[in-house]
């Protein structure tokens, strides 16, 4: 029994604990917007949203070929960067990682429905 509220009571200080800070994304820089996601052990991270210039990964799957939008991690710091220069508008965009699976930004609170019954992360730039 003891055992079991030991277990209990560290599953609730872990939920309670603050969230670990990832990179700042999305970022308003002088080259454009930044954006960036945390996944060390990725091996090809992309952005995908509804700009025009990332029109290869809007409305086709994805293959090993697609490199719109692809992301950087230079530094080997496992956060992986790309900027993206976009005018004032509505955005919405996910990250697609190692051509497995689709990924909301868990910096930006901001999202909006996908029209699949799940969510895509949503920014607006002034």
């Amino acid at each position: 029994m003891r055992v079991r509220a030991a277990i209990l009571l560290v599953g609730v200080f872990t939920a309670c604990a603050p969230a670990a800070r990832g990179p700042r994304s999305p970022e308003f820089g002088s080259q454009g917007v930044v954006f960036r996601l945390r996944a060390p052990a990725a091996r090809l991270v992309q952005v995908s949203g509804s700009w025009d210039v990332n029109f290869a990964l809007r409305g086709r799957d994805w293959t090993r070929f697609t490199r719109v939008g692809r992301m950087q991690d230079d530094d080997r710091d496992g956060v992986w960067e790309c900027t993206v220069t976009l005018g004032p508008g509505r955005y919405e965009y996910s990250f697609w990682v190692d051509g497995r699976f689709w990924e909301v930004d868990p910096q930006n609170p901001e999202r909006a429905p996908d029209g699949r019954g799940g969510v895509v992360s949503l920014l607006v730039v002034p």
